[in-house]
């Protein structure tokens, strides 16, 4: 995942013989985009300029959920695909309901590391660093903002804060949507065929851009198409935006993910897929026998519409989940390979036996990964607390801990203050949850007993000994808003907030007491998770500078959700004792399909069967590289040597998401959908000729 800043260009030429010139790199720098929302703050996806009329291709996942975003009474666009025969026809998309979907164009890059670094003194403890580094990066961006008005800045931290670099953006803020697939062609196989090779997946989504009501003006910074695509072994490139990796940590911190980080995500995704998918109220029923047996009680599901679940889970939703759900388990089985993590404790000793061996080095830093794993055991006994002593439980106690917090001498004035406002937003209003929000109060209250000890202060002095079922009946159940008295109306609830700090102190209300319990606990969980932050995030730094002095430039940072670019060829990979081809084609989608008989998740829309004998079937549709990419590359532009459009990255196989970890690439592969299949469906499913000539040329 190298970057733009810092090439390898000894490497290329080496390894293949390519030494790119700044012309080249900048071409591919300035062609490539994230896509994210407003002023592009944190991005979501990649994609890429592919004429020069502003026209951009990603991938369908990078752009489903601003459609239905845009469109939350027609998601028959997911289904059934979409093409805009003029520009006219056109869908301008948000990101979400107030912000509209953006494209950041990486313009300028400096190297920033000494003024985020100044006045950072040897004797600063780990907290005093980091303040004083954020006013830095603060006061940069600020610089940077009114040097500059038409970019946006942000602050990319590499090598663990080791390299800080300002990376500014051209925004383009009115994207359209201009063709989208079928779902079931684009996501051809579900949630089975996600992170599989080989695969069938005509994963692609063309945009524009727009500016001043105009298709913007690319023509500077674009990629031709490369009809044919690239072919075996052939070096190709991805550019894109990788999303965060933790190569770079010590096996210590890859322990706390394997044994506590990903196990919680995964418990986190598999009971929110298990409410989503409540299809009827017999299911209901059943979940409601789960969470009574688990302790929580019963809820009331006659707000929910068991036959319409899209108004609280759209499809795009649903895809996503089961998606990340099978992203984390891949990530969980590589952190639990052996031979994985021999790898890593194998290069890390190679690492600090380097350190040791400099006298000066070891004297400062021969005790860096002891103290690594110090936090790393604090944050064992953090986590879970950090993550369940909140108020995600109960709708109630999520306004009332507002009011304890700006009352409480004891806060921060700062906190006070981001208490005092989140209380105004709730003034007059009265709490009244939907079925589907209480389920995700219920499951939290579940999960919490999963992680917490039976003595843990949250269920002994936060639920005052009482079952979840119990205390959820007396803060938020039928029980609590029978009273004229509850917390849950606005009018006694305002009372409490003008009463004062010794009246909350005196209070004998079970929701008071609640709250005022659970806000201790909060603060406490916050302090220590602040300044664990902050010592991680310098001994990181450490680590870094070390990295660097000791192998150079060599080894790449960690990705950041920023833009990188990554080598590699096109080629198959061995696949349970057999090998697999370097591509898949049309022959093979509609075998695929017809072998399930056109059944789900394997079917085909109608249009496409209709269609068949258009098709060259021996077109590509989808290919395998080793390009090493992440979460965040789906949508990154795949380019030949000569700046080619070969290919838009879908995602990788399951071999390879341990590589967010522990790289190897004897078996990861970068899978990509072919330029060829791209063009076949255009023309030959979607009569989408407009958009064709413009990709071609003519």
């Amino acid at each position: 995942m190298w970057t733009f800043e810092n090439p390898p260009l000894a490497y290329l030429e080496k390894e293949y013989g390519f030494n790119p010139d700044e012309n080249w790199l900048d071409s591919l720098r300035l062609g490539s985009l994230r896509l994210g929302g407003k002023d592009n703050a944190s991005g979501f996806g990649s994609a890429s300029f592919v004429s020069p009329n502003g026209l951009i291709m990603t991938s369908t996942r990078c752009v489903r959920d601003a459609i239905t975003q845009t469109r939350p009474r027609d998601l028959n666009i997911i289904t059934n695909g979409f093409v805009a025969k003029t520009l006219e026809q056109e869908i301008r998309l948000r990101s979400s309901h107030d912000e509209w979907l953006t494209a950041a164009q990486l313009v300028k890059i400096t190297n920033v590391t000494d003024k985020v670094n100044k006045g950072v003194l040897h004797s600063d403890n780990e907290t005093q660093i980091k303040k004083k580094r954020e006013a830095n990066k603060q006061t940069i961006l600020d610089a940077a903002r009114n040097a500059d008005t038409e970019l946006v800045p942000r602050i990319v931290s590499l090598y663990q804060g080791a390299v800080v670099q300002l990376y500014q953006y051209k925004v383009y803020d009115d994207l359209r949507l201009v063709v989208l697939p079928h779902m079931r062609s684009a996501n051809f196989g579900g949630t089975r065929d996600n992170f599989t090779w080989p695969c069938y997946s005509l994963d692609f989504a063309f945009l524009r851009a727009y500016e001043d009501g105009k298709p913007a003006d690319t023509s500077n910074h674009y990629f031709k198409w490369k009809s044919g695509g690239a072919k075996k072994d052939e070096l190709v490139f991805v550019s894109g935006n990788p999303g965060t990796t933790k190569r770079l940590s010590t096996r210590a911190q890859l322990e706390l993910e394997r044994d506590i980080r990903i196990p919680m995500r995964i418990q986190r995704i598999k009971n929110n897929l298990r409410i989503a998918n409540i299809r009827s109220s017999k299911t209901i029923e059943q979940l409601t026998n789960i969470l009574r047996q688990s302790s929580v009680g019963n809820t009331d599901s006659a707000a929910f519409d068991p036959g319409s679940p899209s108004p609280h889970f759209s499809d795009a939703q649903l895809l996503k989940m089961e998606y990340d759900i099978k992203a984390a388990r891949g990530n969980l089985q590589g952190l639990k390979d052996a031979t994985l993590m021999a790898q890593k404790t194998t290069s890390e000793q190679a690492f600090q036996d380097r350190v040791m061996a400099d006298k000066d080095l070891a004297e400062k830093y021969g005790d860096l990964w002891d103290r690594i794993a110090s936090v790393v055991e604090q944050r064992r006994q953090h986590e879970a607390r950090a993550r369940f002593q909140t108020a995600n439980g109960s709708p109630v106690l999520g306004v009332l801990v507002p009011i304890v917090r700006m009352c409480d001498p004891a806060e921060t004035e700062e906190h006070r203050e981001q208490a005092r406002r989140t209380n105004e937003s709730w003034a007059g209003v009265e709490i009244s949850p939907n079925a589907g929000y209480i389920l995700d109060c219920l499951d939290h209250l579940v999960r919490s007993r999963s992680w917490l000890a039976e003595d843990d202060p949250f269920f002994t002095k936060v639920h005052g000994g009482r079952s979840a079922a119990d205390f959820w009946d007396a803060v938020d159940g039928e029980q609590a808003q029978s009273s004229p008295n509850w917390l849950g109306y606005p009018e006694p609830r305002e009372a409490l907030a003008n009463s004062g700090w010794k009246a909350i102190q005196a209070s004998e209300d079970p929701m008071v007491v609640a709250a005022h319990e659970l806000a201790r606990l909060m603060r406490a969980n916050e302090e220590l998770g602040v300044r664990l932050d902050a010592e991680e995030a310098a001994l990181g730094a450490d680590i870094g500078r070390l990295l660097l002095k000791c192998y150079g430039a060599n080894v790449s940072p960690d990705g950041t959700n920023t833009l990188r670019f990554t080598d590699g060829v096109v080629k198959g990979s061995p696949t349970a004792g057999t090998i697999s081809p370097h591509r898949t084609t049309f022959d093979g989608l509609y075998g695929r399909s017809a072998e399930f008989d056109n059944k789900p998740p394997f079917n085909l829309p109608k249009t496409w069967l209709d269609r068949k004998d258009a098709i060259d079937m021996t077109k590509t549709v989808n290919f395998a590289s080793t390009n090493d990419i992440s979460v965040g590359n789906s949508g990154s532009v795949v380019v030949n040597k000569e700046l080619e459009v070969v290919g838009v990255v879908v995602d990788g196989n399951i071999e390879s998401l341990h590589n967010d970890f522990v790289f190897t690439d004897e078996v990861p592969r970068a899978v990509s959908t072919h330029v060829d299949g791209i063009m076949e469906a255009l023309v030959k499913i979607y009569g989408a000729d407009r958009i064709a000539k413009e990709l071609t040329g003519e």
